[in-house]
């Protein structure tokens, strides 16, 4: 869809619906769906890290926290977003205005997702390899996680304003983030290289949660970031684009799964959160009440 032009600020106030197609349709309504389906996925992981203190002592657990939390906020505005851009032209004063507000803090968002999950894989790949540095870069994590939601905050006010009188902000944000997420994809491949090699001396085993969170988030977004590149100078997005665009956002489901299945500690925290026993025990490691047994194993008192 092309965009008018907006540089001078005088918009029409009047609503002009676009019409979509039925292939549209169905992607807008499927991606309405997995975004509810990973926001609840997004949910789980927020609520067993804040409720159990166990998880929260673990630095790695901490910045996955702050993770899921702003993948939370773009699963909510996101389908917004989608909405608005297809369904009514951008030439109108209170659609433009929304959707550049909703627009730049979700390209801001991902902008800060992008600095969580670098800091998640030096964190991880720190606390395998190098402790003596792992322990100063535990004390110093917080305020890159403020720098990182500052810097967001900041340029979210920045880039909102411009996107609203210059629609080339747009496309300059895009150019900037592909950028990002190249620096990080190599980033992350000589991570893993390396990784690969040094696991083998030390017998490494362990959920790795720091590296394989990563991972699952570009390998679904990588079929998306491909095909747009090659598909860069049509003047639509093909189908296909649009298609791919939601693969990226099944992150949280999958990395749901992985915890529950692969990570002991997660998978402990989680059943009793899907059984619904998260009151049953009378501290967060999950430690039963004391009981006492006679000399042939039946239980005779409870404290």
């Amino acid at each position: 869809m092309d965009m008018p032009n907006i540089t001078t600020g005088n918009f029409s106030d009047d609503v002009y619906q676009r019409n979509i197609t039925s292939y549209e349709r169905i992607l807008l309504e499927l991606f309405t769906i997995i975004a509810l389906m990973s926001l609840t996925a997004n949910s789980f992981l927020i609520f067993v890290i804040v409720k159990y203190e166990k998880l929260r002592e673990d630095t790695t657990n901490q910045i996955f926290l702050h993770l899921n939390i702003l993948q939370a906020v773009l699963l909510f505005s996101t389908p917004l977003t989608v909405r608005i851009a297809n369904e009514f032209f951008w030439s109108t004063a209170v659609h433009l205005r929304v959707f550049c507000v909703l627009y730049q803090v979700e390209t801001n968002v991902m902008f800060a997702i992008v600095g969580i999950l670098f800091l998640i894989v030096c964190d991880s790949f720190l606390k395998i390899y190098y402790e003596d540095k792992y322990a100063k870069f535990r004390r110093i994590c917080k305020f890159f996680l403020g720098g990182i939601y500052g810097s967001t905050a900041c340029s979210s006010l920045l880039t909102v304003q411009y996107c609203i009188f210059n629609h080339y902000m747009a496309f300059f944000t895009y150019i900037v983030m592909a950028l990002a997420v190249f620096i990080f994809v190599l980033f992350l491949i000589v991570i893993n290289v390396i990784h690969s090699f040094k696991k083998r001396k030390l017998n490494y085993k362990s959920s790795n949660l720091g590296l394989v969170v990563p991972n699952i988030f570009f390998l679904l977004w990588c079929p998306f970031l491909i095909v747009l590149f090659v598909t860069l100078f049509y003047k639509s997005a093909h189908i296909t684009t649009k298609a791919l665009f939601l693969l990226g956002f099944l992150s949280p489901i999958f990395n749901l799964v992985y915890v529950y299945f692969w990570d002991d500690n997660y998978n402990v925290f989680l059943r009793q959160v899907f059984m619904f026993k998260c009151g049953k025990y009378q501290n967060d490691n999950l430690e039963d009440q004391s009981v006492a047994y006679d000399a042939n194993g039946v239980h005779i008192t409870q404290n």
